[in-house]
């Protein structure tokens, strides 16, 4: 399978799936990102995080206890490359979105928009909202 149907079926599944924190059977940004990761690399990230938080705080709490001060620096250590600007994301990248409310969100280049997950369902955003990327696969 190529790379457009591997991230367009996880992105169909994970967006499909029901909102919940940190659980692979359902899904939220983090999770979303490790199932494209996983699907991509052939890893098995969102086996390794499933069930170590519950809530957005517990989220925190989780990155926190592992050391990480955000999501950039989580992925840098778990993918072991450095991100890269939001300019030279590619199709299924991992990006990281800061939001009007602050809150950092896990999301997919899918080429001039970018894909996360949240509580009301898809959001798609711009260019201007991405302060990290990293490249997949």
């Amino acid at each position: 399978m190529n790379r457009f149907r591997i991230v367009e079926a996880t992105l169909a599944r994970e967006l499909t799936n029901p909102y919940a924190y940190g659980t692979p059977d359902k899904s939220d940004c983090f999770m979303m990102g490790c199932a494209l990761v996983d699907a991509l690399e052939g890893t098995q990230i969102a086996r390794k995080y499933a069930g170590a938080y519950k809530t957005l705080v517990g989220a925190q709490r989780a990155l926190r206890k592992r050391g990480f001060k955000s999501l950039i620096d989580f992925w840098a250590v778990e993918l072991g490359r450095p991100s890269v600007g939001a300019a030279e994301a590619r199709f299924g990248d991992i990006v990281i979105l800061r939001l009007a409310d602050g809150a950092e969100h896990v999301g997919v280049c899918l080429g001039t928009r970018f894909v996360t997950k949240t509580e009301k369902g898809r959001e798609d955003h711009g260019l201007s909202d991405v302060v990290a990327a990293f490249h997949i696969g």
